[in-house]
């Protein structure tokens, strides 16, 4: 496994080079710009809850792997709760009717980020629990790297506004720590797992795949926050 992880670490690196995140710490615009783009995570924010739920938990279980994920799934799939109350305090909560945003969530704007969960529980489907693992951790580097910059941009906010944002903020950043979580010394118990051959080309597919969709998403993202400018100034609580 440690050849797997070696590989996440690499394409970690490798995301946190995306334009991006170049956007995102880009001080000379506006924060609430630069979080213009939160309405099109709403397909991977409620979705990642329900990968969680019905595609990695899966109870009973006597495989300690699959004890270790659905642990961790107890921890990831509630969060889009706080990204509700995110979209409300970042006056998200009133652009368009539920007809017109039915029809952006399921449009031609957000169909990247839309695939992100979709395209994972197809790579994870009937997969062992090691190559699920794998997943999680490719999952966790992506959001690691995210939630270390977007924190920084409601910090921010934060100095502004008075409100404490929890989904895009320093909360949600300490509890995405990288890794699977539940488990002391997860990195170490992983690297003690001997791969066969077949158990390692699966997670080298899985990684690849996990990076592939979420560059793809952000690069979605920034597209769209650079096409809808925040006309609605910033007001202090």
């Amino acid at each position: 496994m440690k050849e797997v992880l070696a590989l996440i670490e690499k394409r970690k690196q490798e995301f946190a080079q995306l334009p991006f995140f170049k956007f995102m710490q880009d001080k000379s615009i506006d924060p609430r710009q630069r979080l213009a783009w939160a309405p099109c995570v709403a397909p991977f924010a409620i979705g990642f809850g329900q990968l969680n739920r019905f595609d990695f938990r899966k109870e009973p279980t006597d495989e300690p792997i699959q004890k270790l994920i659905n642990r961790h799934t107890y921890e990831d799939d509630h969060h889009w709760v706080w990204f509700l109350e995110d979209l409300e305090k970042l006056g998200l909560n009133h652009l368009m009717k539920f007809s017109d945003a039915m029809r952006f969530y399921w449009g031609e704007e957000t169909y990247k980020t839309r695939q992100v969960c979709h395209q994972i529980a197809l790579y994870t489907f009937r997969s062992e629990p090691i190559v699920v693992v794998a997943a999680i951790e490719a999952i966790e580097a992506t959001g690691n790297v995210a939630l270390a910059v977007t924190a920084q941009v409601a910090q921010e906010l934060e100095q502004i506004t008075r409100q404490k944002y929890r989904y895009f903020g320093e909360d949600h950043f300490c509890v995405e720590t990288g890794h699977t979580t539940g488990t002391d010394d997860i990195e170490k118990l992983l690297e003690s797992i001997q791969l066969t051959h077949e158990q390692r080309a699966k997670a080298f597919e899985v990684v690849e795949k996990v990076f592939e969709v979420f560059t793809e998403a952000t690069n979605e993202m920034r597209a769209y926050a650079e096409k809808h400018p925040i006309v609605q100034p910033l007001k202090a609580s």
